[in-house]
């Protein structure tokens, strides 16, 4: 089955990843990652609505995404396409390059899928990405 970006065009925020657009995942580093806690707290902030606590952890690109398109808009957008959050599972990671992916699988109303968020090795996120599988 072929994946699609939640939102497309200017919601680089959540659902459309700026720094590394790929989402595909190499090989995995030791467990458990560093960022893994991280991410569980970024899926707790999207989920409570609290949208002030996540762009502090963003990378200077991503802020500026944010900028262009608040982070509640991005989310908005994630839960149009994909149904209202449910909830999220421990993340599993995995390196790409001088990236940490972590993909969170997540409960929508449509049903399951995941979120990846991308962190910078200083601990900063790169991206976000919510996925869901094509209308029908």
């Amino acid at each position: 089955m072929r994946r699609w970006a939640a939102a497309l065009g200017p919601l680089a925020v959540v659902c459309l990843l700026t720094a590394c657009s790929s989402g595909a995942a190499g090989t995995s580093p030791p467990s458990p990652s560093p960022f893994a806690s991280q991410a569980d707290q970024v899926m707790a902030d999207l989920a409570a609505g609290n949208f002030t606590a996540v762009p502090g952890k963003f990378d200077p690109a991503m802020i500026q995404a944010n900028q262009a398109v608040p982070l509640p808009k991005a989310w908005a957008a994630c839960q149009d396409a994909l149904g209202t959050y449910r909830s999220h599972g421990t993340p599993t990671s995995a390196r790409n390059a001088q990236f940490d992916l972590e993909q969170v699988p997540v409960t929508w109303a449509n049903g399951p899928d995941t979120v990846t968020i991308t962190f910078n090795l200083n601990d900063t996120v790169a991206g976000l990405h919510c996925y869901g599988a094509p209308p029908s």
